[in-house]
C-alpha cells in the first residue's frame, strides 16, 4: 500500500487530504510542520509527501531544501499544495530546491488525485533509482527563500491595509447612520447599562444629551422599561436566536410620559460566543399604536351595533312565526359548538354564530298564515316555504359581513347530492358553513315543536343526520354534532 505524508499546520487542510487519500487506498502519515516531516519521514519514510508552505517551526520551503539533501529522502516526490504562496517566482523557487510539482490550492479531489498519480506513475523506481543534487547554492537559496518571504509580508501587508481602510470606511459610514439616523440606536450590556447611543434616541426619550441619559439611567430594565418582565423575555428571546425583530414595548420618557416603540435588537459575540454587548434600533411607534386602539374601539363599536341590528331581524322573523321562537338562536348555538368541535377558528365559529341568528330572515316575506299552517301545504304554499333563502339573501346582498354570512343563508337548504334548494349545489360547491347550519338547522327542527307535528326525540334527529351523512349532510360535520349530543351530553335549551 502507497504511503503518503501530509504537511499542513491547518487541521481542516489536513483532515481533507487525509479523507481524500485514503478513499483511494493509500495510507497517511500526517504532520504539523517541516520539522516533525522530517522526524516522522527519517524514521518510516513516504512513497511520496505533499506540504503547505507557510507553516510554523519550519516552512515549506526549507522542508524541501532538507528533504532534498536528506541521501534517504530525496527521491521521495515533493509536491507543494498552497493558497499562500501563488506568485510565479515562488514556484520558480519551489522547482529550483527540487520540488517535482508545484499546486495552487484549492483543486477539485479528482483533478488533485490524478496530478498525484501522474507524477507517482514517473518515480517507477521509487526510492532506490537516485537523482541529481540540487543545483541551488546555500546563498542563492537563502536569497530567494527570503524574498518569498518578504514577498508573502508585502502581500499581507497590503491585505491589512486594505482590511483596515474598508474598517475605517465601515466605521465612518457607521458614524454617520448612527448620528444622523431619525431611529434610535444604541447599545447596553446584559446587565442594562447603556454603553452608547444616539441623539436620536435620547431625543425620543426627551433627554438632552447621550451623557444625561447615561447618568440617570443606569440599569434600563428597571428604569427605563414600563413591564421590567418586557426586558427579561426579550433576553430569553436573544439567548436562542441572537436578534429580535419587531419587539414591541413601552419605555419610560424623562418626564415619566410613556411612549410605545418598535425595536429590532441583536447580540454582539467575541470570538469565544460570549456576550459583548447588544444593539438596538428603536422607533416611536405612539402615534401608530393610539391610532390601532382607536380603530379597534370603533370596530368593537361597529360590532356591537350590528350584533344589535341582527338581534333586531331575528326577533322581527319569530315574531312572525311564533311556534319556531328561539329557533334561529338554538340554531345559531348548535351550530357554533359543532364548529368549535371540528376545531375551526374562533373568527369563523362567530361568522356561522351570526350566520344561525339571521338565517331564516327571508321568511319577513312569507305570509304569515303559511308559516303558521297546521296541516300540509300545498305544493304553491311549499314553493313559497322555500323561497325564503332566496329571500333572505336578497334583503342582506348589499350588507357587507365580515364573514360569508350570505352563502350561508343562501345555501343552509343544500345538500350534498344536489337534492336541495334553491339553487341545488353539490358537495364542495357548499360553503363549509352552509353544512355546519344545514345539520344544526334540521336537528334543531325535528326536536321542536311545529305547528303540523309535535316535536321529536332527539335521538331520531340524531339517526336522521347519521343515515345520510356523506348523501345529505357533510360527514364530518356530522361526526363532531353526534359526538357533542352522545359523548358530550350537548342539551338544546
Amino acid at each position: 500500500m502507497k504511503k503518503f505524508l501530509v504537511v499542513d499546520d491547518e487541521e481542516q487542510n489536513i483532515s481533507y487530504l487525509e479523507t481524500l487519500f485514503k478513499a483511494h487506498g493509500f495510507q497517511v502519515m500526517t504532520a504539523r510542520n517541516g520539522v516533525k516531516a522530517l522526524e516522522a519521514a527519517r524514521e518510516d519514510p513516504p512513497h511520496i509527501i505533499i506540504s503547505d508552505i507557510l507553516m510554523p517551526v519550519m516552512d515549506g520551503f526549507m522542508l524541501c531544501k532538507e528533504w532534498k539533501n536528506d541521501g534517504h529522502l530525496k527521491n521521495i516526490p515533493f509536491i507543494f499544495y498552497t493558497a499562500t504562496y501563488t506568485d510565479p517566482k515562488d514556484e520558480k523557487l519551489a522547482m529550483e530546491m527540487g520540488a517535482d510539482l508545484f499546486v495552487v490550492k484549492p483543486q477539485e479531489p479528482d483533478i488533485l488525485l490524478n496530478l498525484v498519480q501522474k507524477l507517482m506513475a514517473q518515480f517507477k523506481s521509487k526510492i532506490t533509482e537516485s537523482t541529481s543534487e540540487i543545483e541551488l547554492s546555500e546563498e542563492a537559496f537563502l536569497q530567494e527563500h527570503n524574498e518569498a518571504l518578504f514577498r508573502k509580508l508585502e502581500k499581507k501587508i497590503r491585505q491589512l491595509e486594505e482590511a483596515n481602510q474598508t474598517i475605517q470606511e465601515s466605521e465612518i459610514k457607521y458614524r454617520s447612520i448612527f448620528e444622523n439616523s431619525i431611529s434610535g440606536i444604541y447599545r447596553t450590556t446584559k446587565e442594562g447599562r447603556l454603553l452608547s447611543l444616539n441623539s436620536a434616541f435620547y431625543r425620543m426619550l426627551g433627554y438632552n444629551s447621550q451623557e444625561e441619559l447615561r447618568s440617570l439611567v443606569t440599569d434600563i430594565g428597571i428604569q427605563m422599561y414600563v413591564i421590567p418582565e418586557d426586558r427579561t423575555r426579550l433576553l430569553e428571546l436573544l439567548e436562542k436566536n441572537n436578534s429580535v425583530e419587531g419587539f414591541e414595548t413601552r419605555f419610560y420618557k424623562k418626564d415619566h410620559s410613556i411612549i410605545w416603540v418598535n425595536a429590532g435588537v441583536w447580540t454582539i459575540r467575541d470570538a469565544n460566543n460570549n456576550i459583548l454587548y447588544y444593539e438596538g434600533i428603536a422607533e416611536d411607534i405612539t402615534d401608530r399604536v393610539q391610532r390601532e386602539q382607536e380603530l379597534k374601539t370603533s370596530a368593537e363599536k361597529l360590532k356591537f351595533a350590528m350584533m344589535g341590528t341582527i338581534h333586531v331581524v331575528a326577533t322581527i322573523v319569530e315574531q312572525r312565526d311564533p311556534y319556531t321562537a328561539g329557533h334561529q338562536r338554538r340554531v345559531s348555538e348548535i351550530a357554533a359548538a359543532i364548529a368549535e368541535e371540528m376545531g375551526l377558528p374562533s373568527e369563523q365559529i362567530e361568522g356561522i354564530k351570526i350566520a344561525g341568528l339571521i338565517h331564516d330572515v327571508g321568511k319577513i316575506a312569507i305570509p304569515t298564515e303559511i308559516l303558521v299552517k297546521p296541516g300540509k301545504l300545498t305544493p304553491t304554499e311549499r314553493l313559497l316555504v322555500e323561497y325564503h333563502a332566496e329571500a333572505g339573501y336578497n334583503i342582506l346582498k348589499d350588507v357587507e359581513f365580515p364573514w360569508p354570512i350570505l352563502d350561508s343563508i343562501h345555501q343552509h337548504h343544500e345538500r350534498m347530492n344536489g337534492s336541495g334548494y334553491p339553487s341545488g349545489l353539490l358537495n364542495e360547491n357548499i360553503t363549509f358553513e352552509a353544512r355546519i347550519l344545514a345539520i344544526a338547522d334540521v336537528v334543531e327542527a325535528m326536536a321542536s315543536h311545529r305547528p303540523y307535528r309535535p316535536a321529536f326525540e332527539i335521538d331520531i334527529a340524531l339517526k336522521e343526520i347519521e343515515n345520510n351523512k356523506g348523501v345529505l349532510y357533510d360527514e364530518k360535520a356530522v361526526n363532531a354534532c353526534l359526538n357533542l349530543f352522545r359523548t358530550k351530553n350537548y342539551k338544546i335549551v
